[in-house]
């Protein structure tokens, strides 16, 4: 078989794009934000963050129920939401599916802070959680 003969073209064409493909690394994360931290409702969690770039916690949820997860109290001040809460269903094909409630942060500056969140039916007169989760993040400028 000569260097030309379509085979070998055809063979090259075909190689190259799976071993680019290949050697991508495929990692889990929000559309929203780079990193994904899944929280544990009912449980105090520990995130390390970099500086400036965002971060996306995670807890799951029903919205169909009417609760949802919701920061309880101030943000420490060297961490900022990037815009509102959102939930994502786990099957988008399936009414009143379960998913995740996703909250985007980013940190401006190094720190060590607790965030809290409560799992409620927020528009409630008096509403009280039934699942809570704690997170206490810690931003580097370095590595993580």
């Amino acid at each position: 078989m000569n260097g030309n003969s379509p085979l070998r073209r055809l063979l090259g064409a075909l190689v190259l794009p799976v071993a680019i493909i290949g050697g991508c690394k495929m990692e889990s994360t929000s559309s929203r934000g780079g990193r994904v931290e899944a929280l544990h409702p009912d449980a105090r969690n520990e995130v390390t963050a970099k500086v400036g770039v965002p971060f996306t916690l995670t807890l799951p949820g029903n919205a169909g129920t009417g609760f949802e997860w919701v920061i309880v109290g101030d943000v420490p001040s060297f961490l900022k939401q990037r815009g509102t809460a959102r939930f994502v269903p786990a099957d988008s094909n399936k009414v009143g599916s379960g998913g995740d409630s996703e909250f985007v942060l980013e940190a401006s500056e190094a720190g060590k802070g607790m965030i809290r969140f409560h799992y409620l039916r927020s528009w409630k007169k008096d509403a009280r959680p039934v699942r809570w989760s704690e997170v206490e993040v810690t931003a580097n400028t370095g590595g993580q």
